[in-house]
């Protein structure tokens, strides 16, 4: 008789479900929740496992975090043919994670947090390819594309973080304002 076989899960699907069950327990019951016990709970793993990949609670966060640029920079990355319809889609899209995953948009953009350097460039590298593309349609104006998608960046950004932090005044809609808002930026960097 052979010996069983052994049904251990390879690390790469245990760090992927750690990484998926930390997003979980932020979006329900946020930053708070997300301990290493409770991770590996959610995960159905031994608390020792968020150690052996991420080193520990702070490890486990950063990769949280890591995981939500890549899916930031994929929601972003509209391929629309016409310019002006890629940079409203991406400005939307935009907005749209940041409603659906508030406290992951957040962390992100926290100092308590460190996600990898290259993902996170990453998702800014998908709007700066926006603006490059605007510019060879003659939709977006010459400059410097990073210095363009800086800018674009800090206005969508900061109107989204407005909505989520702030009260507005009852007589703006924040859907409304949001997309005279991206009129706006795509009128301020026309060709």
């Amino acid at each position: 008789m052979s010996p069983a076989k052994s049904t251990r899960t390879p690390a790469t699907e245990v760090r992927a479900n750690l990484v998926a069950a930390g997003r979980r327990l932020l979006e329900k019951k946020g930053a708070a929740a997300l301990t290493v016990r409770a991770v590996a709970t959610e995960a159905g793993v031994a608390p020792m496992g968020v150690y052996n990949h991420f080193d520990g609670k702070e490890g486990l966060l950063n990769a949280v975090v890591t995981d939500g640029f890549r899916e930031l920079a994929t929601r972003i990355a509209a391929t629309d043919a016409d310019a002006s319809a890629r940079l409203l889609s991406s400005g939307r899209q935009y907005r749209l994670f940041a409603i659906a995953s508030p406290t992951m948009y957040e962390l992100m953009f926290s100092t308590e947090c460190h996600p990898d350097d290259e993902v996170a460039a990453g998702a800014f590298e998908v709007l700066v390819d926006i603006i490059r593309y605007g510019q060879a349609a003659r939709h977006i104006m010459d400059g410097e594309p990073y210095a363009l998608a800086g800018q674009v960046w800090a206005c969508v950004h900061g109107a989204v973080s407005l909505e989520l932090l702030a009260p507005h005044p009852p007589t703006i809609a924040p859907a409304d304002n949001y997309e005279q808002l991206l009129t706006l930026i795509e009128r301020g960097i026309a060709a």
